[in-house]
């Protein structure tokens, strides 16, 4: 009995076990059904592009929960791209059920009020996406990404009610369409999940009745977005205010006025003056202007007489409440205009409006209502107008007999003083808002400054879109500093001058603090901002501005910072970025002397005055320095070229235009074609080179001791050079045995070596024990009459770029010294037209120049004109302080052509313009006899280039050995440790001077790979020795340089140190036992930081064969066959620490250097030419700053584009908060995982009640 009854107890709670697993999930899912639907996260649901700045972005939470914003980010995807052009990362908490808007700070009050962020995130258009990321997952869109198609300009777009899940994918079908500026449901959102009744569905079956008609007083009472009828009398012609396109005008009634706009004149009538009409449509504001956007007009009347002028004055137009009841009315005012704008703005001009107390208001008189050639400045007026507003109150004259002269005309206003205020808020860097109005205005624009801009930019073509970043973030940064000098609150006293307000109406002043600090001054001071005078200028605090400006400069304090520079100054950024071009004249206050606006540059940032005209100009006292060419001025052109390092053979597949198309450009035959083709432009022509013309060079040249390129050079007609690092690679006594001719020592050149028939300069080389320039320090040409000077001068850094042995007696002396120096002989000559030769690096800021070359030109006598740069291979063409400096490219990629007008009384260069060419060959025809003589030289050294060392399996790339070893720099390693039987063996990337590629290796390739003959050395170190060899070749940016043989490393990329140093099986290295490690001399003599280890540790140098002899011996002892090529590949000989590894115990002592300085290698160029040139130095990404034999110590791979431009080596950040977690899938539904919890509870209900049932069975089965 008990048997059976425990059975049947088994059985029910099988039974209920099925029952709870089933049917109560069931029961909860459809309670879940029939409740409220809870969204599966975050998701947009509206969005608003409406006219101007009306741009806002909706996100709804209906999950259910709060949500904490920071795990979510908004990013903006601007005309059609495919990455975010603006990001916001939210902040705080969304309430379950609420919403967040998002809105432009320029947006209608009605957007404003429901606004909880405004942000540049929703500066967008309608070609524009949205989406909106959580955790660095994009989870929700507004548009598809990279699609710039005008789906959604001037709509409103709310989520429809049945969507409730954010989806990566967009689609249209889930939104509903409003039309234009409609905000009615903005700052809340409904959502069923059923498919229901969007928003604007109406419950009632029948349509809506029109509205009754309202008084137009009424109507400016309504909230924005209502639907309105109004009727009255028209009070201004509507072409008279519209631009063209859009309409405008404004309408009265007994009550009062309201502006009448619509974006699209559409179906709208042309309404004029005295029209009764009738106006069904939507009241809205803008920039604080109550407005009805009409939908339809009715004229009911026309010819009616228009509502009584009333009299007011402007001290009456002060009080806010006073002008906003007269706002849309017609008024009169008198008033005296101070001046005329120059050029409109936005279809009309902003005239400002005094009264005697100098109470303000603007008058904008638009092109198409008044012509403003009929008004005259400084005169007493009677105007009537309406009453409008833009933020500010203004005046509205609406037909040229609206501007009365004044019968009576008392002397004018004064305004000059100072005003106590209280600063209310920081808009920028140069504008302030201030509580207590001045004169009228309480917007106070900075005078004699000008920082960059904050706003978003409106020329968004892709190649502007670095200025636009680059002039953002300058001008955020101009906005926190002057927040370090006033903040909201602070009494402050605005300085003002006689012309009190600009053409906007803001006050024109310079701030002064509590404390005395002049906020102008000493914004420009601290490099925030640059001077700016537009005539008439305060000539007391004009030297104090300009000197500031200046030291600001020189000391590259703010903008002026060559790390991160202002590309293009305010007014440059201003004028590019409205597509206007520039307008005003710039005068030089030193020499009074103005130039047309398009040269600005010209004139030196510190003597720049600006004048509205020529005439205006000249009223000042400054005379032209003339556009177009004088008769009396002499017209001289310069042909220039620089770093060719012997690549006379070569020829590169380059886009340097950035259009996609890739051409065949250089090789020396094409280039000399092309020089001599430019070179009939102007009889007065003269070609240069900047240095390192030779060294480093190909096969062709250098095997012969590049006398080939020299013989090159004279065949074009080159009249003057200068010396680079590399004419220094052998040494002094080789070089100058190349200027002055004869036969090499060891017959490795060409026969009957003459020299160079033009003169090589130098001004800085100078002969230790004789002190004197081993080269003529300057050189003078003269051409009809007038004395052109070149002065030679090369880097200091020389020094440390080729071997010490070789440049023993002599030094590299001070540049500017040098440079001073020539010039003062030069001008004791008659000389005042003059250009440096400076191989000196250089590279393009905006429309200046960064670099040593920059820094040269603001040291140096100011009687240079032009300094053509080098040594890092840029192309440029800057001023800087109103020196031209020039690069162009390398390798005879490209040559510059400067074009200079000499003033015959003065002597000195008054105009000068370069262009940098690109070599395109299709364009030119081979000069037949450079050709000649390259053909010669090939055949000459093809034996020894074309013989087959051995064979390569695979393609060995790589220089430098940041991110660990590579194949190339194994091969080259172990070939110098075998050759010289040592322990260990190192080889600098810089040396690394092309890839090999599979198949056949010649002689040839390992000379291109190795061109400047080194010699290895073997020294004897200590174990511990090599910890801080390695560690001074680390680079904090971008890791090791070297390549290795021997032994292993470990490093840790945070430290920029060594962690472990074994040999290849993993045994650590003895630290006090004697090895012996192989280098180049190079490496092995350099007293640069990151070398120096090795001489200073290194003992008993002893010396083999040159590098490049080594790695053909090394390749031939391989016994590689065409079947049986050897193989090469990275094999983790250097590779970065894991995180549990100890690290070595180094007893010895680090010398604490890590490796300094950021040498970028610019990668390959086609057709298997050889690398570009790298060097110590400079700590900027992308200067190529060369070394002696092409060393590079900070060391990341980068691509020339053919253009100059440094592309690759980016650092880029993943999106996301670093350090969050990522949810990887989607969340169960609660319903789901509810479900699935009373499933698993059954299971193990049913599972113990089976285990019971056989429990039991079995017992009874073994008592029967």
């Amino acid at each position: 009995m008990g048997n059976q009854l425990r059975k049947k107890l088994c059985y029910m709670v099988f039974i209920i076990a099925l029952i709870v697993s089933n049917l109560v999930p069931t029961s909860t899912a459809i309670a879940a059904d029939k409740g409220d639907v809870e969204a599966e996260d975050l998701f947009i649901s509206e969005y608003v592009e409406g006219r101007s700045f009306n741009k806002a972005i909706e996100i709804y939470n209906g999950t259910g929960t709060d949500m904490n914003l920071a795990n979510y980010q908004l990013h903006l995807y601007s005309n059609g791209k495919t990455e975010p052009t603006n990001t916001e990362t939210l902040k705080g908490t969304l309430k379950n059920g609420d919403v967040f808007v998002l809105s432009h700070r320029d947006a209608d009050a009605a957007i404003q009020q429901v606004t909880d962020l405004t942000s540049a995130v929703v500066n967008f258009n309608g070609n524009d996406a949205i989406a909106l990321e959580k955790n660095g997952e994009i989870m929700d869109v507004f548009g598809e990404i990279g699609n710039e198609s005008d789906f959604a300009k001037d709509k409103t777009f709310v989520r429809n009610a049945n969507v409730s899940s954010p989806t990566a994918s967009f689609g249209i079908d889930q939104w509903t369409n409003y039309g234009k500026d409609i905000f009615t449901y903005l700052g809340s959102h409904t959502m069923d999940g059923d498919g229901g009744q969007d928003p604007s569905e109406p419950t009632d079956p029948d349509p809506d009745p029109e509205p009754e008609t309202s008084t137009i007083a009424e109507a400016r009472q309504l909230a924005n977005g209502s639907e309105v009828v109004v009727e009255g009398i028209v009070t201004a012609n509507s072409e008279a205010l519209s631009n063209g396109n859009q309409f405008s005008t404004y309408m009265q009634d007994e009550t009062a006025g309201v502006n009448l706009f619509n974006f699209e004149q559409g179906d709208l009538p042309e309404v004029q003056k005295g029209d009764r009409v009738k106006v069904i449509g939507t009241t809205a504001s803008y920039k604080g202007l109550k407005e009805v956007v009409p939908a339809s007009i009715e004229v009911l009347e026309q010819g009616q007489t228009l509502p009584a002028v009333q009299q007011i004055t402007l001290e009456d137009l002060q009080n806010k409440e006073v002008a906003e009841s007269y706002e849309g009315e017609l008024v009169r005012v008198n008033g005296y205009i101070p001046s005329i704008p120059s050029s409109p703005a936005g279809g009309g001009y902003n005239v400002s409006f005094i009264d005697q107390d100098y109470n303000a208001m603007l008058l904008r008189i638009m092109e198409n209502a008044v012509d403003i050639r009929q008004v005259a400045e400084k005169q007493w007026y009677d105007v009537t107008g309406i009453v409008s507003q833009y933020n500010d109150y203004q005046i509205l004259p609406t037909k040229q007999a609206d501007v009365q002269v004044a019968q009576q005309q008392p002397e004018p206003p004064s305004a000059a003083g100072e005003y106590e205020t209280t600063v209310e808020k920081i808009t920028d860097g140069d504008t302030i808002r201030i509580a207590d109005p001045v004169f009228g205005s309480d917007r106070v624009r900075f005078v004699n400054m000008d920082t960059p801009e904050t706003y978003a930019a409106k020329n968004k073509a892709p190649e502007r879109q670095e200025i636009n970043e680059n002039q953002k973030y300058h001008g955020d940064e101009a906005t926190k500093h002057v927040q370090t000098y006033i903040q909201p609150g602070d009494k402050i006293t605005v300085k003002v001058g006689e012309q009190p307000t600009d053409d906007y109406g803001r006050l024109l002043a310079e701030v002064i603090t509590a404390d005395g600090e002049n906020v102008n001054l000493e914004m420009v001071r601290d490099g925030y901002a640059v001077s700016y005078f537009i005539a008439p200028i305060d000539e007391k605090a004009y030297p104090k501005y300009q000197q500031a400006v200046k030291e600001a400069k020189d000391q590259r304090l703010g903008i002026w910072d060559e790390t991160n520079p202002l590309l293009e100054l305010p007014f440059a950024f201003r004028a590019n970025d409205d597509q206007k071009g520039f307008l005003r004249y710039v005068g030089n206050s030193a020499t009074k002397e103005y130039v047309e606006p398009n040269d600005w540059a010209d004139v030196p940032v510190e003597k720049r005055v600006f004048f509205s005209s020529a005439e205006e100009a000249e009223s000042y006292g400054y005379q032209s320095v003339t556009g177009n060419p004088s008769e009396d001025n002499l017209l001289v052109q310069f042909l220039s070229m620089n770093d060719l390092h012997g690549k006379i053979d070569q020829q590169y597949n380059l886009d340097p235009d950035g259009d996609g198309v890739f051409d065949t450009y250089g090789r020396m035959d094409f280039v000399a074609s092309a020089l001599k083709e430019r070179e009939q432009d102007n009889p007065n022509t003269f070609m240069v080179h900047a240095g390192d013309m030779i060294g480093g060079s190909s096969p062709v040249s250098g095997l012969l001791q590049d006398e080939p390129t020299v013989e090159i050079l004279e065949e074009i007609g080159f009249d003057v050079g200068t010396v680079g690092n590399h004419e220094f690679d052998e040494g002094t006594k080789e070089f100058m045995r190349m200027v002055n001719g004869g036969e090499h020592p060891e017959g490795k050149g060409t026969e009957g070596y003459d020299g160079m028939n033009f003169p090589q300069l130098c001004a800085n080389c100078v002969d230790k024990e004789s002190g004197e320039t081993i080269l003529p320090p300057f050189h003078m040409e003269e051409v009809d009459g007038e004395k052109i000077g070149f002065i030679g001068v090369n880097t200091q850094a020389s020094a440390s770029m080729v071997m010490p042995d070789g440049i023993a007696d002599i030094q590299f002396t001070d540049e500017v010294a040098a440079v001073n120096e020539a010039v003062a002989a030069l001008q004791q000559q008659g000389v005042e037209a003059i250009a440096v030769l400076a191989h000196i690096p250089a590279d393009q800021a905006g429309d200046g120049a960064t670099g040593e070359a920059a820094d040269l030109a603001r040291e140096i006598n100011d009687a240079v004109d032009i300094i053509f740069a080098a040594h890092n291979h840029q192309v440029v063409d800057g001023v800087v302080d109103n020196k031209l400096i020039v690069q162009a490219s390398e390798y005879g990629k490209a040559f510059a052509d400067v074009d200079v007008e000499i003033d015959r009384t003065t002597g000195d260069i008054v105009k000068k313009d370069a262009e940098v060419v690109f070599v395109k060959q299709s364009d030119y025809e081979a000069d037949p006899n450079v050709s000649k003589i390259l053909t010669k030289y090939e055949n000459q050294i093809a034996p020894m280039m074309n013989e087959v060392i051995g064979y390569n399996a695979t393609d060995l790339t790589g220089d430098y050995s940041n991110d660990g070893d590579h194949g190339l720099g194994n091969l080259l390693a172990d070939g110098m440790k075998s050759v010289m039987n040592s322990d260990f063996a190192m080889m600098n990337g810089g040396g690394i001077r092309d890839d090999l590629l599979a198949g056949k290796v010649t002689w040839g390739d390992l000379y291109n790979i190795q061109p400047f003959g080194n010699t290895l050395m073997k020294f004897e170190i200590k174990g511990k020795d090599l910890v801080p060899i390695i560690n001074a070749q680390l680079s904090k940016e971008y890791g090791p340089d070297y390549s290795i043989s021997g032994f292993h490393y470990t490093w840790d990329p945070e430290a920029s140190k060594v962690v472990n140093v074994t040999y290849p099986d993993g045994t650590p290295i003895e630290e006090d036992k004697t090895f012996t490690l192989t280098v180049n001399n190079f490496m092995g003599t350099s007293k640069g930081s990151k070398y120096r280890p090795i001489s200073d540790l290194g003992k008993n140098p002893v010396m083999g064969p040159t590098d490049l002899d080594a790695t053909v011996e090394f390749v031939k002892s391989l016994n590689s066959t065409e079947d049986d090529p050897f193989l090469y590949a990275a094999e983790g000989r250097i590779s970065v620490a894991k995180d549990e590894e100890e690290p070595t115990k180094n007893p010895g002592t680090d010398n604490g250097d890590n490796g300094g300085g950021t040498n970028v290698d610019v990668g390959n160029d086609g057709n298997n030419a050889n690398k570009q040139e790298k060097h110590d130095g400079e700590k900027t990404l992308g200067k190529d700053n060369h070394d002696d034999n092409g060393d590079n110590d900070g060391n990341s791979s980068m691509s020339d584009n053919g253009n100059g431009t440094l592309t690759g080596g980016t650092k880029h950040t993943a999106l996301g908060t670093a350090g969050s977690q990522h949810d990887h899938g989607s969340k169960l539904p609660n319903t789901a995982t509810n479900l699935y919890n009373l499933l698993f509870i059954g299971l193990a209900l049913l599972g113990g009640g089976v285990a019971l049932y056989l429990r039991k069975r079995y017992i009874a089965n073994k008592a029967s």
